[in-house]
C-alpha cells in the first residue's frame, strides 16, 4: 500500500515511517496540508491512504480531510491526534472506513489495526 503522512513532528514522521515499513507499505511524508493537497490534486491515484496529523498549523488534519471529501477524493484517511476532535461537525462520518482515528501516542498495533480497517470495503 502506498500511504501519504501529513505530519509537522520529526519523531512522529519517523516512527510512522518504521512502521509503516515494517508493515511492508512504502510512505510519502510531508509535513504541511499545502504539500499534502499539491500531492494528492496532481495524483490522487498515487496514494492509496492518508496518515494526518490533525494538529497540523494552519490547516488542521479535520479541515483537510474535510476538503479532500468536498473534492471528492475518496481516498481513505487515518487522523492520529493526542485528542479526539468533533468528527460530525467537520462532515465526516467516523463509522465509515472510510475514516479512522488514531490517538497520540499511538502503538504498532493500533496503527496496523486502522490500516486494515481502512481497507475494508464500505
Amino acid at each position: 500500500m502506498r500511504i501519504l503522512v501529513v505530519e509537522d513532528d520529526l519523531m512522529v514522521q519517523q516512527v510512522c515511517q518504521g512502521m509503516l515499513h515494517l508493515l511492508a507499505h512504502s510512505s510519502t511524508v510531508v509535513s504541511n496540508a499545502v504539500d499534502a493537497v499539491a500531492h494528492l490534486t496532481a495524483t490522487p491515484q498515487q496514494f492509496d491512504l492518508v496518515i494526518l496529523d490533525n494538529g497540523l498549523k494552519g490547516l488542521s488534519g479535520m479541515e483537510l480531510a474535510a476538503m479532500l471529501r468536498k473534492w471528492n477524493i475518496l481516498i481513505p484517511v487515518i487522523l492520529i491526534s493526542g485528542s479526539r476532535p468533533l468528527m460530525e461537525a467537520d462532515g465526516i462520518n467516523e463509522k465509515s472506513s472510510h475514516f479512522q482515528f488514531v490517538a497520540k501516542p499511538f502503538t504498532f498495533a493500533d496503527l496496523k489495526s486502522a490500516i486494515e480497517r481502512s481497507n475494508r470495503p464500505t
